[in-house]
């Protein structure tokens, strides 16, 4: 008796087309939003355009977090890869529901937005997409081992 390789079977299917599509559209509408919020003040951007660009923001965010938690599969060769990349996108969206709670014109209480900071958590965001892009490619691909891709922050942990 030999042992054969066992070749893995890529994940594919219309999630994760989707799912990659969605890690394309996301940098591109928070460049778009960053770029557009750019020159203003922060006291310009009490307006419903950049409530509505933010709440569309998260529902991609949310769908993609959705169509990851339906991928996994406990027994899936896969499970840890994408574990991992859902653990990443795990609390992304709650910055810019915060946000856009604060921008909302109608609200009695505002705050203004510290572009430093908001800069800061938009790339985070960035790189956690990035991050679950590569670990798609990756599984996509049939290689089920994502220990190679830089994790998107420092004190970032998945249960493995």
């Amino acid at each position: 008796m030999g042992s054969k390789k066992k070749l893995f079977e890529p994940i594919t299917g219309e999630s994760a087309d989707r799912v990659q599509e969605l890690c394309k559209n996301i940098p591109k509408d928070l460049k778009k939003f960053k770029k557009s919020i750019y020159y203003l003040d922060s006291n310009q951007l009490f307006q419903d355009q950049f409530v509505n660009q933010l709440l569309s923001l998260v529902n991609n965010l949310d769908e993609l977090h959705y169509l990851l938690t339906g991928m996994i599969k406990p027994k899936d060769i896969y499970y840890s890869s994408l574990r991992t990349a859902l653990a990443a996108l795990n609390g992304t969206s709650n910055v810019l529901i915060i946000t856009a709670h604060y921008l909302k014109p109608e609200n009695k209480y505002k705050r203004l937005l510290n572009q430093h900071s908001f800069s800061f958590e938009l790339n985070q965001i960035f790189r956690k997409v990035d991050f679950v892009k590569q670990v798609l490619e990756r599984v996509s691909k049939g290689d089920p081992m994502s220990r190679n891709i830089p994790r998107p922050t420092l004190n970032f942990r998945s249960r493995w």
